[in-house]
């Protein structure tokens, strides 16, 4: 006897450019989206029937109409209209849910002034977007960034840590320390519930003003550079927890966070062979293998 538990199934890395063109003004979005799917599909796993299969390309067809058909500023935003598109569509859909990561663009400066339809990367990480919504349930909400290149070359240190028969790592008073920050911080329930409320195919007027999804991100981004840059790191561990501390103290709106930053090792080059001796100035760069820190921290 064997039965399905469980099924899901959606369109991934649905890749998204939008301009929106306000005279000579142009305001790039690009995005990539994935779009996943639950509910009554038993039979399509257990008995072949396509009936009520909705087809993966159907789901990217419909990001590229609702981005045409629909004004949104943030992942954020299009994750909502997205998610209840597919709920109010299909009776037999049960929960639908959108992640989004956004290409950071900046506008490149000309003699000092922002020029309107050129850009320039915005920097090694990505804007992120969880939505989801089970039908009869609120909505859930997260934002956050991934990839974050961040390297500084003192106030750092990794000492008085366990050791035993295995362990070679030196102690050090003042190392480099280089990470790529992944955050994903989950929006408090009113905040949800208010983009929840704004009808489709809006501008979404009164909740983009209530909830600015563009300088939270912006806020967020500057608070998790500037405790990187500013905290006295005893470990990667404490690092990622004043970072979170920092995050629910400034940003009200949000409920929690979850954090990892991955050890990217700076290793002192042996000089001594070449007559030459190294005070931390020569390192080599190593990809593998590495530590990996994760860390979630929450209000109360």
């Amino acid at each position: 006897m064997t039965r399905l538990i469980d099924n899901s199934y959606g369109k991934s890395e649905v890749r998204l450019t939008k301009i929106v063109r306000s005279g000579s003004r142009h305001t790039l979005l690009e995005l990539i989206v994935r779009v996943m799917l639950g509910g009554a599909f038993d039979r399509l796993y257990t008995e072949g029937d396509n009936s009520l299969c909705i087809p993966t390309d159907t789901m990217k067809n419909t990001v590229f109409a609702l981005a045409k058909k629909n004004d949104f500023a943030s992942p954020e935003e299009f994750g909502r209209i997205l998610v209840h598109h597919f709920l109010d569509r299909f009776d037999h859909v049960a929960w639908a849910e959108a992640s989004i990561r956004e290409s950071l663009w900046a506008r490149i400066p000309v003699a000092g002034t922002p020029h309107e339809f050129a850009f320039t990367s915005g920097g090694s990480d990505c804007r992120t977007a969880v939505v989801r919504r089970e039908r009869g349930g609120e909505l859930e909400l997260s934002g956050g960034l991934e990839g974050l290149a961040v390297l500084k070359s003192s106030g750092s240190a990794f000492e008085g840590f366990l050791k035993d028969e295995y362990t070679t790592l030196p102690e050090a008073g003042d190392r480099i320390f280089a990470t790529s920050i992944d955050a994903l911080w989950r929006y408090l329930p009113g905040v949800a519930k208010e983009l929840s409320g704004v009808r489709a195919g809006a501008s979404l007027g009164s909740a983009s003003r209530a909830v600015d999804f563009g300088a939270l991100f912006a806020e967020a981004r500057s608070t998790i550079l500037e405790i990187f840059a500013t905290h006295d790191s005893r470990s990667v561990q404490q690092t990622i927890f004043a970072i979170g501390e920092a995050l629910l103290e400034r940003l009200p709106s949000i409920a929690s966070v979850d954090l990892a930053m991955p050890n990217q090792h700076r290793l002192l080059v042996n000089l001594a062979p070449f007559g030459l001796d190294n005070p931390n100035e020569i390192f080599v760069a190593t990809s593998e293998p590495f530590g990996l820190i994760k860390g979630s921290v929450a209000r109360g």
